[in-house]
């Protein structure tokens, strides 16, 4: 069922009912999105810069993986198969642990209407910044960035990072914080 996705009722459970991308947002649906935050061997984060052609924050940094659940599928199977896609990284022999989940509702346009269940993981694994591919269509390009330039890029409200994600990264940081 790729491309669709399940619409969602006001407490986060599928309703049967499965739509494109466009026709959830414009119709403002509530769905499930995964974010994904993967660090290396390093402690260095994986930032993407997202394509100019792209529908919400065109050239602004974001967090390593972004995506919509597809219909049937799993948050994790989501989470571990846009780490292929997205980074172009065998997602096997990654730590992968799911945080917390939250709803946040948005209005970016009057025909795209976010209306998120937001499950947020961190990933830990071995990879170099050479063993990163991305789709061009959807992100320009990737950093790798030390753990301790993301916490200041967090709480420097004009840093390069989409300021949609300010609060997110805050309770990421306190979670990874509390788990070391």
């Amino acid at each position: 069922m790729s491309g669709l996705i399940d619409v969602l009722d006001e407490n986060g459970l599928r309703t049967g009912e499965v739509l494109t991308r466009k026709e959830v947002h414009a119709l403002g649906k509530p769905h499930r999105v995964i974010h994904l935050y993967l660090f290396n061997q390093d402690n260095m984060i994986v930032l993407q810069k997202r394509s100019q052609y792209v529908d919400h924050y065109p050239g602004a940094f974001t967090i390593s993986v972004l995506c919509h659940i597809d219909a049937g599928e799993s948050s994790m199977d989501s989470a571990r198969r846009e780490i292929k896609e997205e980074l172009g990284l065998n997602p096997d022999g990654y730590e992968i642990d799911f945080l917390f989940s939250y709803r946040r509702d948005a209005i970016l346009s009057p025909t795209y209407i976010d209306k998120h269940f937001n499950d947020i993981y961190i990933a830990r694994g071995t990879f170099c910044f050479e063993d990163i591919s991305i789709d061009k269509g959807e992100v320009e390009s990737v950093e790798l960035v030390p753990y301790e330039i993301f916490i200041d890029m967090i709480n420097d409200k004009t840093s390069k990072l989409a300021d949609i994600y300010f609060d997110e990264c805050q309770d990421v940081i306190y979670f990874v914080g509390n788990s070391k």
